[in-house]
This record gives C-alpha cells, structure tokens and sequence, in this order.
C-alpha cells in the first residue's frame, strides 16, 4: 500500500498541493514528488479535473444550502453576480473574531441594514470554517487521486502568524478531515523545496553552502509579504538554517497592487459618471469586483507584453494595453491605455525606493546589522513577484547579487509536501533549523510590560516565569501582549488575558513560579500548579456548519 506526504499551500489568492507517494522501499522521493488536480466547478458550471490551482474564492448559496469552492466562485465575484455571497482573501482573516455575514437572498437585503440594526436574514460565518470548506475541497481531490494511507499533512502559513492565526488554520486542517496537522512557515517552505531541487540552485556553485551563506526569502503572494533572513550551512548533505530576521506582519500583496490600479481606473470612470457613493450598497459591492477583477486581468495582461521587451527602453514605451469593459447598466469604462510610464506613476507609493515593497527590507537588514553587501543570495518567490515591477525593483535593490527566480505556483507546496515526509523518514534533505518569531511574547503588568517569551525562543521547549506581584492581591491577572522591543508600547497587540482566583493573599513583592511551554507551532501555553491559566490562542469554539449541513461542490 503506497504512503502518502501532503504540503498544501494554503494561499490569499490561490492553494495548491503537492504530494510524495511511495510505493516501495527503492521510490526516490523527490522523484515522487508532485503537484495535484484539485477538482472543482469552473465557469462553465462543470466539474474540471484538470486545474492545478485552486482559487480562494467561495460561494455561498444559503438557500439550496449549496457551497462552490474555486473557479466558479472566483467568476462570479469577477462578474459581479452575487458579490454578497463570494468571498476572498480568507488567509489574511483567520484567527481571532473575524467574521464575515452571508444574506439569504439579495432581494432588497443591503437596504435594510443600518448601522444599528443587522437583518436577521443576513449568517454570520467564521473564517476558520471558511478555511476548512477550501481544505476540504483539497481532501476530497486528493483522495480521490491518491490512494493508500495519509501519513502528513503539512499547511504552509506566513511566517508572521500569531499563535491565534496558527491554532485557527490547524483546526481548519481538522475541520476539513485532517487528523494529523503540521505547520510551515511559507519562506521556509521554499527553502526547503530549493535546497533538495538539484535544478533550482543552478545559479550558485557546488561548493557555495561549504560555508555560512547569508539567504534572503522575498516572499510576495496575493496578499502577504513576508521577508525572511536565513544564514545556511551544508551540514554533510543537510543544512544548518538559522533565521537571523524577520519582517513583521504585512498584509500586502498582488491583492493590493489590483487595487491601486482599480482606483485609477474608478477615478476614470466618475470624471464623466455619477460617484458610485449614490448607488446602494449591493450596487456598489458588484461595481468594486467588476473593477477590481479587471484590474487584475489587465495588470497580468500587461506583464506579459512587457516583460519580453524590459531591456529596451524604446520599445518598451511603446507596449500599451487597452481597458474596455462595462461597470454597471451599460455604463463603462473605455478607452484606457495602460503604459509602463502610467503603471509606475499609479504605483509609485509601492514600488519607490522608500515605498512598501522596500521598505520592510530595509527594516528586517538593519534589525540583523546587514546591508545588502551582506547578502551572498536572493530567493524571489510567490505568485506577485511575476509582476515585472516587483521583480524590477528587488533585482535593483540588490544589483550585483545572485538572485533565483522561484515564483513556480507549487513552490510552496512542494515544500511543505518534503517537510510532512521529513517528519518521519530519513531520504531527504533536511533543514535544521533554528528558527524566530517577528515579535516577542509580554505580560503586562502596572508598571509596564515584561518580556515573557523572546523573539527567538526556540520552538518545542518550556520553562518557568517568576510572577512578582506589585499589589496586594488573592488573584493572579495575566494579560499577554505580542510586541518588540523597537516599537512603541502602544502598538503592542493584546493576545489574550485571565483573572485567577488563588488559594490565599500575596503581598507586594511575592514570587509565584509559572511554568511555560512553547510548541512546535509556536503556540504558548501557562499554567500553574498543572492548570492551563492561559494561551496565545483564542480558545472560542468554530462552527462546523458549511463543512457539516451545506453539499461542497468542488
């Protein structure tokens, strides 16, 4: 009976998955290493067994109780059919409190909805279960293809998930039908997929990792970028990886450059159209997809054109592309021209040299004491570095620096798929890793904040904290925050928080000893005397709703 290891890129804008099947003791793994079909409905309304993507979109249809997941979905929300119903960008939401409300129907719904009174119409879902109806989707087109056991599962997230948003995607993975669910950060993912690819590292000699090489991770997906600094040693066959930095936390991606060039092409269309802020609100909500779904299309349109021309200048001028398409009630938007010269002047916030792609850059070099002089190697990766203007200016910034294009759609999973078949098998390349978090973990307390759990504290340990009290009191008051130390106190973000009722009274300056542990998953958890008084984790149970009662087409 074959085994089967499972990565699964959980994307903003598109998932893939990849798998390493053995069937016998002689398989090479990475020869078995591949990218699956994920079936799902396409615009059509058929079932296509032959899409290697699965889109991030959902579609909702409350009344014949009926979920799409993929293609379908993603059409409608372009067409502005149903754009209460569609949903995206689900990753960038999960953890916490989000939720988002499906109506049952659109009939005259959006004008009963004040800012006082919701409709009791309108459902309220989770992201979590949202996550798990995309999963689930994955599960069912792996099953059908693969057969035998399921050994791992491996989810790819953002390397600057917190604790609530990594607890949130394991559930979702058991939600969807996962028993066993591990977590990879997507930066390290790709190293983890480019260090065992013989064909990847062509760019690098065969002695360059004979010694400490410092790696940059540029990581832009569809709506988050995640920059990892990694110092990489050959270790007789394996790698000694050690994450020296990390950018913080940005939700920003080829989701956002779509919308700065949908501004535009708003802006366009009310110089000689009413404002769309005289429509309602569903009105509206189907303009912004139509307009934002266009943008996407002409911008990778564009690229394409351009990117075979980007070494000349004149002939680069020249590439136009031209944006016709209706809004809303036969009133459009024509004869646009888009242009490298118009493109670089709508995007200027994000691609000059202190704009938003460089500048985290800058930011996580100088919190490890590098410059760029520093860096012996670039990995590019994620779908939006395609665009030719994000690649442009992240191979000027670093000029003279071997950069290596990694922006294959499974790279991620691959990666995540080598990792679940590393967790218990010895033929592949392993990445020992040393690993950080973009923040550190406080309490805090009257008299400011302590730190509790470092930045670079190592997964899967534990500890103890000595508690000192600063009042009087017969209870314990936890309150754990998520910060560092160059940031302001006041833009720490609130994790979660306890009161304690404790068996007698503390004075001033008594020590109560609390023991910590911090998993593989970066997850904290403290208790006392054996009880759990608190985690880094939003402990509120998800609805299983869509995954339990709707019929998932997809």
């Amino acid at each position: 009976m074959s085994k089967n290891y499972l990565g699964i890129d959980l994307g903003t804008t598109e998932s893939t998955v990849s798998v390493i099947e053995i069937e016998t003791r002689r398989d090479k793994p990475m020869e078995k290493l591949r990218t699956l079909d994920i079936y799902q409905y396409n615009k059509q309304h058929e079932l296509d067994k032959n899409l290697k993507g699965l889109q991030s979109s959902i579609y909702i249809d409350r009344k014949n109780q009926v979920v799409y997941t993929g293609e379908y979905a993603k059409e409608l929300y372009s067409s502005g059919n149903m754009p209460l119903h569609t949903i995206r960008s689900i990753k960038t939401r999960i953890g916490g409190e989000s939720m988002i409300e499906i109506p049952l129907d659109s009939s005259g719904l959006i004008e009963k909805i004040t800012s006082m009174f919701k409709s009791s119409n309108a459902k309220s879902y989770n992201m979590t279960e949202l996550s798990a109806t995309l999963l689930k989707t994955i599960k069912n087109s792996v099953d059908k293809q693969c057969s035998g056991g399921l050994e791992n599962v491996t989810i790819t997230i953002p390397a600057g998930f917190d604790s609530d948003e990594r607890n949130a995607t394991i559930e979702a993975g058991k939600m969807a039908g996962f028993k066993e669910v591990h977590l990879l950060d997507e930066p390290t993912a790709v190293l983890l997929n480019l260090l065992n690819s013989e064909d990847s590292l062509t760019e690098v000699s065969d002695d360059f990792f004979n010694k400490q090489r410092n790696i940059v991770v540029y990581d832009i997906g569809g709506g988050t970028l995640d920059i990892s600094v990694a110092s990489v040693e050959d270790n007789y066959g394996d790698f000694d990886v050690k994450i020296i930095g990390r950018s913080k936390r940005m939700e920003f991606g080829g989701d956002d450059i779509d919308k700065y060039i949908a501004s535009y092409f708003l802006e366009e269309f009310e110089k000689i159209n009413p404002s769309i802020d005289e429509r309602t609100l569903e009105e509206q909500a189907k303009i912004v997809s139509r307009i934002v779904s266009h943008a996407q299309k002409h911008k990778v349109s564009f690229s394409k054109k351009i990117e075979k021309v980007l070494d000349n200048d004149r002939r680069r001028a020249r590439v136009k592309e031209s944006v016709n398409f209706e809004i809303i009630d036969n009133l459009k938007i024509s004869d646009l021209t888009i242009t490298d010269e118009l493109l670089k002047d709508i995007l200027s916030p994000i691609i000059s040299e202190n704009g938003i792609l460089i500048n985290p850059l800058d930011k996580v070099l100088t919190s490890c004491k590098l410059k760029t002089s520093d860096i012996d190697l670039v990995v590019l990766t994620g779908g939006s570095a395609k665009f030719y203007l994000v690649s442009e200016v992240i191979n000027k910034y670093f000029q003279g620096i071997d950069i290596i294009d990694f922006t294959e759609y499974n790279a991620v999973s691959k990666g995540a798929s080598i990792h679940s078949f590393n967790q218990n098998k010895e033929d592949l390349k392993k990445i020992q890793i040393q690993d950080i978090m973009s923040d550190s973990i406080y309490i805090k307390r009257k008299k400011g904040f302590y730190e509790l759990i470092a930045h670079d504290q190592e997964p899967n340990s534990n500890g103890r904290y000595p508690f000192v009290f600063e009042d009087v009191l017969d209870r314990l008051e936890l309150f754990l925050y998520y910060g560092s130390k160059s940031e302001e106190k006041w833009r720490y973000k609130e994790i979660s928080g306890v009161f304690y009722q404790l068996e007698r009274i503390y004075k001033t300056g008594e020590t109560l000893i609390l023991d910590w542990e911090f998993d593989e998953n970066k997850i904290l958890k403290l208790s006392y005397e054996g009880n759990e008084l608190v985690s880094s984790i939003n402990s509120k149970k998800q609805s299983s709703e869509l995954i339990d009662r709707f019929e998932l087409k997809g």
